[in-house]
């Protein structure tokens, strides 16, 4: 697979029309955002808006082959839509266009964000908390079955220990996040004793919205699991804040989702420990310039 971060309109044109889909060079718009997959949007000659995403690595088409399972599973038991993949090659995966809009998308080169929903309306935690809540209800043992993979909430928990302690041992780890992450890790009272299926990077980018924020649909389910249900709760923090939260909660709790009485703070250090995760994904990249941005997160703390 070659590398697609460069390549130019034409080039991903031609790609798509290979699998069938004829849109215009001139007119594909990319968003940088993603680490896996490079992704660009267009309108085919038949009308058709379509996703196109293209790996930058040719490591990230495992992890799709667990989304594309992800997908066939959850697509019907969601009140949102997930994407239909049409085209799911080692060169590109294509989809028609979802309803609605990326909660937010953000200027790669001076990093600012663009919202394109009223933030304010209280119909995006209501629907989103809905959404979640019927993501978290999937049996586990159905996504087994699907291949996804699945922890325990003990084996979660040494999966942190373990990748704190590979953190620690590459990178200069401010004390006191450290301190405080490891502590979190051994306090039984932050986590959840039971696990569900997840979409596992779950924020405002990753969720489609009318302009009046209701949730219409979610896209990227490569990090689809059973694994800890507050890492879907979580993302609304970084893009909202710690006092947005317990709206959201309430709308997971008020159609069914499961809580616990430190599920908040819980996502609160799930946040904090974002910075640790982001330093496992740069190790196992080998990119530089990922580790260099791991480094300045993990020092600043």
């Amino acid at each position: 697979m070659s590398e697609t971060t460069n390549l130019s309109n034409q080039e991903v044109a031609e790609i798509a029309a290979a699998h069938g889909i004829r849109v215009q060079a001139d007119q594909i718009g990319f968003t940088e955002i993603g680490l896996d997959f490079r992704v660009g949007f267009a309108t085919a000659q038949d009308g058709t808006r379509w996703v196109l995403r293209l790996p930058r690595r040719a490591d990230v088409m495992a992890r799709a082959r667990i989304e594309a399972r992800a997908l066939a599973l959850i697509g019907p038991q969601l009140p949102v839509a997930v994407p239909d993949w049409r085209v799911f090659a080692e060169d590109l995966i294509a989809y028609p266009m979802l309803p609605g809009e990326p909660g937010l998308t953000f200027d790669p080169e001076t990093y600012e964000v663009t919202w394109h929903f009223d933030r304010n309306s209280p119909l995006y935690p209501r629907t989103l908390g809905a959404a979640i809540a019927a993501l978290h209800a999937i049996e586990p043992e159905t996504a087994r079955a699907a291949d996804l993979p699945v922890f325990t909430p003990a084996a979660l928990r040494q999966k942190w220990r373990d990748d704190l302690a590979r953190v620690a041992a590459e990178f200069d780890v401010a004390p006191g996040l450290l301190t405080e992450l490891r502590g979190w890790v051994e306090d039984e009272s932050y986590w959840p004793d039971v696990c569900t299926l997840i979409h596992g990077d779950l924020y405002a980018g990753h969720v489609m919205v009318e302009t009046d924020g209701r949730a219409t649909g979610i896209i990227d389910w490569t990090e689809a699991r059973v694994a800890d249900p507050a890492v879907d709760l979580a993302g609304h923090v970084r893009a909202f804040g710690e006092d947005a939260l317990p709206a959201l909660i309430e709308a997971y709790a008020a159609a069914g989702g499961r809580t616990w009485p430190r599920m908040a703070e819980h996502c609160v250090k799930l946040t904090r420990a974002s910075a640790v995760t982001y330093g496992i994904y740069a190790l196992e990249t080998g990119d530089a310039g990922h580790r260099a941005a791991a480094q300045a997160q993990l020092g600043a703390a």
